[in-house]
């Protein structure tokens, strides 16, 4: 559908508000990417999150950026008028009331796109310079409706890559449903869609003030049916202390109805039980357990009860749809678990305790038992919970040979574990993080590493944490117990001393 005919649609936009555009011009030339900014008060932000869209390596010619402003109380509007001035792909559209919500408008945003694809940015972060020509490579080259990369949360004290499970390696059109985790974090960063898929399912932002962007890219995602990823940096996410968002002032029981909200829209679907599980554990593990008791913010509420009430009230939901699959089928984590069990069991006191235990850092016992890995909560109450280790990995011995560094690396697990690399993590950024593809071999629960040395001479001298990975996207670090360092040349310039971290790590130290 052509922005002629889309022109004469503006009814079909929900809850019409008259708005201005500057720069319309711009809206009637074809370009490859429409970059949607959603503004609100976002002064203190705008100017660095507009000027790395204008710096992307694209060209300004390729991307379009909407800038829409929710009626806006502070200097935002007077800087974005500045922009569309200044700049022929930048279009500046202004709400004549506020709407609440960033819903309205990234949906009118879409509705005045007119581009091959979209890419949504909030107006307090930014991009990093190759992210929109990243994603529109892949998208190009696979002919995919639904790609997505890497994004790099920001704080105030360092930086990590958030969702990892989206950029943990390259996929090409690929079955979401076989990503684990593929729906949790589910923001409108780093992601870039086909604008006539969004049309062609007439996808919209539901007017929520929390969760609107779950619901959508959780219709985009079932929609596109297969995605592309890649391990390239897209979106810096910002986290920093002063930054005050709206997800910040979200009360924790508006955010819960929102939940609630998208669990009744996705179980409308009647979608196939492999696929629907799928999405249902995010709403029920990640939002409706993690997020409602995993957090100190239930632990310091006086009025737990309530929590405990919007739990059951997702229960009833669940269990009125009548699903093939039980909800504590959906539950992976043992933590959770254990939440589920006192919830249901209506041992809230013991659900309290064991939340105190978990975000006020309780005292933990390990042990093995048939030759698994558990760590033993020790609630206030005295009673002692045992949580299975997931994996656990040890190193039993180190050396060189032949210019090569072998590890014997031992891994106890639950489950099945297949681990594919080694994995060196700057201690400085979140984004050079290395993947070596190296020599794995296993015995029993045994694995053997070897890392060429040539391998490391391009590593910029730095600390970096070392894991292994394994299953796709995860990885854990590996204890180290013995203290003898190792240290070798790696070339004529550089050093590298493998060493006990005071986490009882495996710490790696290039110089």
């Amino acid at each position: 559908m052509g922005f002629l005919n889309l022109l004469t649609k503006k009814d079909s936009i929900k809850n019409k508000i008259g708005y201005e555009i500057i720069n319309e011009k711009a809206l009637h030339r074809n370009t490859s990417v429409t970059v949607i900014v959603p503004v609100y008060n976002a002064e203190k932000w705008l100017q660095r999150t507009v000027d790395s869209v204008l710096l992307q390596n694209l060209g300004r010619d390729n991307i379009t950026c909407i800038l829409v402003d929710d009626h806006s109380t502070d200097g935002s509007k007077k800087l974005m008028k500045k922009y569309s001035n200044m700049y022929e792909n930048v279009v500046s559209v202004f709400l004549e009331q506020n709407t609440g919500t960033p819903a309205h408008p990234r949906n009118l945003g879409v509705h005045l796109a007119n581009s091959e694809y979209v890419f949504f940015l909030d107006a307090d972060d930014w991009l990093y310079p190759t992210g929109i020509k990243t994603l529109f490579d892949l998208l190009e080259e696979t002919n995919a409706n639904y790609a997505v990369g890497k994004t790099i949360e920001v704080n105030s004290k360092s930086e990590k890559v958030i969702g990892r499970y989206e950029s943990s390696r390259e996929r090409r059109n690929v079955s979401p449903y076989l990503i684990k985790h593929f729906f949790y974090h589910l923001g409108p960063r780093s992601r870039m869609v086909r604008l006539k898929l969004i049309r062609d399912n007439n996808i919209t932002f539901p007017e929520m003030k929390f969760a609107e962007d779950k619901q959508f890219f959780i219709d985009v995602i079932i929609a596109a049916d297969t995605v592309s990823t890649t391990t390239e940096p897209v979106y810096y996410l910002n986290r920093l202390d002063e930054n005050d968002s709206l997800v910040k002032q979200t009360d924790i029981m508006q955010k819960m109805d929102t939940n609630i909200a998208v669990l009744k829209h996705v179980l409308k679907k009647n979608l196939p039980p492999e696929k629907e599980k799928n999405i249902v554990n995010r709403i029920i593990e990640f939002d409706s357990i993690t997020r409602l008791f995993d957090r100190n913010h239930f632990v310091k509420s006086k009025n737990k009860q309530a929590y405990f009430d919007k739990f059951h009230k997702v229960i009833s939901i669940f269990t009125a749809a009548k699903r093939s699959y039980s909800f504590e089928e959906t539950i992976i984590k043992p933590i959770n678990k254990q939440y589920y069990h006192f919830a249901m069991n209506h041992e809230y006191e013991k659900l309290v305790l064991l939340a105190k235990w978990s975000k006020k850092n309780g005292e933990v016992s390990y042990l093995s038992k048939d030759g698994l890995s558990y760590k033993q909560a020790h609630l206030e109450d005295g009673t002692k919970l045992l949580l299975p280790i997931e994996v656990k990995a040890e190193l039993l011995k180190q050396d060189i040979v032949a210019n090569e560094i072998k590890l014997e690396i031992q891994v106890l697990s639950h489950s099945e574990v297949n681990v594919e690399s080694c994995i060196l993590q700057s201690r400085e950024s979140a984004i050079d993080t290395y993947r070596f593809k190296v020599d794995l071999s296993q015995s029993g629960n045994v694995v053997n590493v070897t890392i060429p040395l040539e391998k490391l001479s391009e590593l910029d001298a730095t600390g970096y944490q070392f894991l292994l990975g394994y299953n796709d996207y995860e990885k854990t670090l590996v204890q180290k117990d013995n203290e003898a360092e190792l240290r070798v040349e790696i070339d004529s310039e550089k050093q590298l001393k493998l060493y006990k971290t005071i986490n009882g790590n495996i710490g790696v130290k290039i110089s």
